[in-house]
């Protein structure tokens, strides 16, 4: 039995797809070989495997996920598609957020991977939905705010877009990457900063993000509420215009 079974030594990316072509396959693959590499298992081949499996898949789909598992130090590459839900109308309306009691440790390293060592957040995440909210929020050890139980998170204030710093403690997202880059081009204003608990008060909007579901307005943090702003409206739909 190896790494990959005993430990939960491995990885996992779970990519869009749209018309039947896989969204920002390559930072994907990019940040696998990346997390790969600090896992200590060997790359060869990877990219070129991934592709050539993509190849015979059917992609008639909305959503692509790939896993490694560590054998020996080597790997087992597994691919396969499932249909996700993001469109239905809670998205629409806005979600609900809850603020854990859970910390995130900023120095445990895993936290920057994406690795096969899901089960807290995957817990999390179901007894969330059994208390009404569609997602959580994890402060690290500082108290600052870092990332949701699956989603990274944006704040605009005064037409100032602020999100946490990766080196708080959470998962550098894909897309979280695309949309800081895509907002430094257009001339928005961009800032990763630290940002307290206490903080969300003068928040002006709040959305949440990750690579299935793009960007998607939070309409409430625990007791505080917040407003879809005309600022998140033109970027949603200048990003849709994009693809």
């Amino acid at each position: 039995m190896n790494d990959g079974i005993k430990y939960g030594k491995g990885l996992f990316e779970t990519i869009k797809v749209v018309d039947c072509k896989p969204v920002y396959l390559e930072d994907h693959i990019e940040r696998l070989e990346n997390s790969m590499n600090f896992l200590g298992m060997n790359t060869k081949n990877i990219r070129e495997n991934i592709k050539a499996e993509i190849e015979n898949i059917d992609l008639d789909t909305d959503c692509l996920r790939i896993m490694v598992l560590d054998n020996n130090g080597d790997y087992d590459l597994f691919i396969n598609t499932r249909n996700t839900d993001y469109s239905n109308q809670k998205y629409t309306k806005g979600l609900k957020l809850k603020v854990l009691n859970q910390l995130r440790d900023k120095n445990n390293p895993l936290v920057y991977h994406k690795t096969n060592n899901y089960l807290l957040n995957d817990y999390l995440h179901k007894e969330l939905l059994k208390e009404g909210f569609d997602e959580g929020i994890f402060l690290n050890q500082d108290g600052n705010v870092t990332e949701g139980t699956y989603t990274n998170l944006f704040f605009i204030q005064e037409n100032t877009f602020i999100t946490p710093p990766v080196a708080d403690g959470m998962l550098p997202g894909i897309f979280r990457k695309k949309l800081i880059e895509f907002l430094k081009i257009n001339g928005y204003n961009i800032i990763e900063k630290s940002i307290k608990l206490s903080d969300l008060q003068s928040m002006d909007c709040c959305f949440a993000t990750n690579s299935l579901m793009e960007m998607r307005f939070v309409r409430q943090i625990d007791e505080i509420m917040f407003s879809k702003s005309n600022l998140f409206c033109e970027i949603s739909e200048k990003l849709m215009n994009e693809y």
